[in-house]
């Protein structure tokens, strides 16, 4: 269990405040968090360790891709060669100086599958029976979610426009937005309204198999039993329905976030495809960073998201790894 404590805290803040990016700072801080499980029993901070004994640190992070490895190897580096320039370190060895990019791959295991593609949720839809849980999907793909889970939660058939596909959202802590959706997304959409029942367990429970939902003005409605309210869908039942999903299809890694940052990974490919650039800038982020509603840092009077964040994860190689055609 990683705990909110750092060895050698003060020297640890005096490089955290080299930064000004208070995103990064974040970043860099929840593994000095990671290194301090390391740094306790090895007696000694981060800048000493060999490279056996980074591996460890970086291993306990769980990396779920080879750029968030070779991130938090960018970053324990830049903290050794900080050390060694304020003459925190005895001797002048960065053991990571001269790492190939390859090395970051024994972190990553071969079969994890965190993020799904657009053909990927194409097939898991065609394999489920209610259209109120491929609307979750979709809406999560499509960039509405909210704190939450409120955007999903609170959407209405009345907040649909049915001829441009325009969603009028209104998440609990941010206030109301609109996006345009697909097609293919509104028609899920007015089905899953339209939706009389709902198959438990996908139609595979061997309880009550099927249930009457909620007859309400939201999308997204509950089975009417138990002590379940008429209004709005709870949290726990979108967390319920993407469990289930993630059962049925053994893919232990599909949360709600995940299927967020693959529509990400798929907005991304789409801005690059779409104008056969081979590279991610700025205004890519920052398009991705609005259209899924992600919070934005602030410095001075400037307004911007985290792209250090954001690029753990939108990056080319989970594009390349989920869209093969793009290179």
């Amino acid at each position: 269990m990683i705990t909110n404590r750092m060895y050698n805290e003060e020297i640890k803040q005096r490089f955290l405040n080299t930064y000004e990016n208070e995103g990064t700072r974040n970043t860099i801080q929840y593994l000095f968090f990671s290194a301090y499980e390391n740094e306790v029993p090895l007696g000694k901070d981060l800048y000493d360790f060999n490279l056996d004994d980074i591996k460890l640190v970086i291993s306990s992070t769980n990396p779920k891709s080879t750029s968030v490895a070779k991130q938090k190897g960018v970053f324990i580096s830049q903290y050794i060669s900080w050390a060694i320039e304020n003459n925190f370190k005895q001797t002048t060895i960065n053991p990571l100086q001269d790492i190939r990019a390859d090395w970051y791959e024994q972190f990553i295991d071969p079969n994890l599958k965190q993020y799904i593609s657009l053909l990927d949720l194409q097939e898991i839809e065609s394999k489920l029976v209610n259209y109120q849980d491929i609307a979750v999907l979709r809406l999560l793909f499509e960039g509405v979610y909210g704190q939450a889970s409120s955007e999903i939660r609170n959407l209405k058939y009345d907040d649909i426009n049915k001829d441009t596909g325009e969603l009028k959202l209104y998440d609990d802590k941010k206030g109301e937005r609109s996006i345009t959706v697909s097609e293919t997304t509104l028609n899920i959409l007015l089905k899953a309204y339209k939706e009389p029942t709902y198959q438990s367990n996908n139609g595979n429970s061997e309880r009550q198999k099927e249930s009457e939902l909620i007859q309400n003005e939201y999308i997204i409605r509950p089975a009417s039993r138990g002590n379940v309210t008429p209004g709005r869908a709870s949290q726990a039942i979108i967390m319920g329905r993407i469990r289930v999903i993630s059962e049925l299809f053994d893919m232990e890694d599909l949360t709600p976030k995940s299927i967020q940052r693959s529509g990400m990974i798929y907005m991304a490919y789409k801005l690059l495809k779409d104008s056969g650039r081979s590279e991610l800038g700025k205004e890519d982020f920052e398009a991705i960073g609005d259209r899924f509603n992600l919070t934005k840092l602030k410095t001075n009077s400037y307004t911007y998201h985290n792209r250090t964040s954001m690029g753990e994860y939108i990056n080319l190689e989970n594009i390349k790894k989920l869209y093969p055609d793009f290179n």
